[in-house]
């Protein structure tokens, strides 16, 4: 399902407007090559020329644009764009033609960013680190009960071993009786 323009239409690729950043403006796709845009600031990209198959736009879907349609892509969103021509179309070898324009950011938004990148930053993996010291915490606690545990089972056996040794010389058996007494057994 091609997308509809969500921007005022376009002026022709061959005038693009005055440049903005280094990537604004009008840009060539040739026959057979692929396009993959990871815009660091959101932009609009429209189609001045021929159609594209769009993988991971806004929707995370396959789409088709063509000449007129425009999308917007957010920051850090990626895209890959591929010309795309019907077959017997007579437009196989003709180049795309799109245009990238650099959406304005207000001032405002700049702050939320920032926080959010803040948060994002550090805020989340300080927590997710004292989570995950707390988890080591309680499993180093769980092992020493286990090891304090083991070494009084150890401790118990090793009593229970010297114990029945200590039991077996002191206390002579019958065999042992009977030799001294000098009776036959």
């Amino acid at each position: 399902m091609p997308a509809r323009p969500l921007v005022p239409p376009l002026q022709p690729c061959a005038q693009p407007p005055v440049r903005r950043r280094a990537a604004a403006g009008c840009w060539r796709l040739a026959p057979g090559r692929a396009l993959s845009l990871e815009p660091r600031e959101s932009g609009v990209l429209h189609i001045a020329q021929g159609r594209v198959w769009l993988t991971g736009g806004p929707s995370a879907q396959d789409l088709v644009l063509q000449a007129g349609d425009a999308l917007p892509v957010a920051v850090g969103q990626h895209v890959v764009l591929e010309p795309w021509a019907l077959p017997g179309a007579g437009d196989a070898d003709a180049p795309v033609l799109f245009q990238w324009d650099p959406v304005a950011v207000p001032p405002h938004h700049h702050r939320a960013r920032a926080a959010r990148d803040w948060e994002l930053g550090v805020v989340l993996p300080l927590q997710e680190l004292v989570r995950a010291l707390a988890g080591a915490g309680r499993a180093v606690g769980a092992a020493a009960v286990q090891v304090t545990a083991a070494a009084g089972r150890l401790g118990a056996g090793l009593a229970g071993f010297a114990l029945g040794r200590v039991m077996a010389t002191a206390a002579p058996g019958e065999k042992e009786i009977c030799m001294k007494s000098g009776c036959s057994a």
